[in-house]
């Protein structure tokens, strides 16, 4: 969804929710990166010719094949008209890696996040996630999926955004340009806890089935995604996940039946009496 709407399938905070949601109690012990410094810059975003993109696959960049092994480093850097992040990799020796295999960025405008599906060849990250200071740009969070690291990164609530993406070699790196789109559409954006990002459902109407998605913080061993009306739990669904510590962990599930009317989607760790404890709530209205 997208406010004025517009709906993007799946391409491929921490403490504040978006609307329509609330946040239950959180405890997480995540790896966090923050970057502050607010050095001048020469108006980075207006160089070159690279056109920015507002939907869908924005790039197809990378090698056929690349050394890139690993997420070193997350840099930020403002200017006055977009905000740069730039990625630097690692190769299996350790050293700065030469060259980045191929690599999608897309932009998923309901949610207000750009996603960089990553090569295969990049198998950890040295950074789960990074808490920025940005007009533009709130957060960047890695991920894994099916074996894959991607990397999301966050605008504002209610900053429409567009971006354009770049690679160098020899150092490796993926540099990420995003700016404030001219256009009067606000993204619904993502709900968040300091231990769960759920992606989808947005808040607002929905229909069943209701497709479930985002991320966990890293560690975690399982999470539950419940349906719950009028402080009863209707379903409760148990994904598990891996444990991995390096990255978040991306979760899939769906909500196939349930009540019409406002109903509340749950995701995160329960109380000993199977009730929600930690995580994240979505306020959806079913029609």
């Amino acid at each position: 969804m997208y406010r004025l709407i517009a709906i993007v399938g799946f391409a491929l905070v921490i403490s504040a929710c978006s609307p329509g949601s609330q946040e239950v109690s959180i405890t997480t012990t995540t790896s966090v990166a923050t970057t502050t410094t607010r050095a001048p810059s020469n108006e980075i975003c207006i160089a070159g010719d690279l056109p920015f993109g507002d939907d869908g696959l924005i790039a197809a960049l990378g090698e056929d094949t690349g050394d890139a092994a690993s997420v070193a480093d997350i840099r930020w850097d403002p200017s006055a008209t977009c905000e740069r992040i730039t990625v630097t990799f690692g190769a299996v020796s350790a050293a700065p890696a030469g060259t980045l295999g191929p690599t999608g960025v897309s932009v998923i405008p309901y949610a207000g996040v750009v996603r960089i599906a990553l090569p295969p060849g990049v198998k950890v990250s040295a950074i789960a996630d990074s808490l920025l200071e940005g007009d533009l740009v709130r957060a960047v969070y890695v991920f894994r999926r099916d074996d894959h690291l991607a990397i999301d990164i966050h605008a504002l609530d209610d900053v429409p955004i567009v971006a354009r993406a770049f690679t160098t070699a020899s150092p490796a790196s993926l540099v990420v340009d995003v700016a404030r789109a001219s256009t009067d559409a606000v993204p619904v954006g993502v709900t968040a806890s300091q231990s769960v990002v759920v992606v989808n459902p947005t808040p607002g109407p929905g229909t069943y089935p209701i497709p479930v998605d985002g991320y966990v913080a890293p560690g975690a061993t399982s999470v539950h995604v419940q349906l719950v009306t009028d402080g009863v739990t209707l379903t409760d669904q148990t994904i598990a996940l891996r444990g991995d510590t390096d990255a978040w962990q991306s979760f899939e599930a769906a909500i196939d039946d349930g009540p019409i009317g406002s109903v509340v989607v749950f995701v995160g760790s329960v109380d000993d009496d199977g009730q929600p404890d930690r995580g994240a709530m979505v306020s959806v209205t079913v029609e």
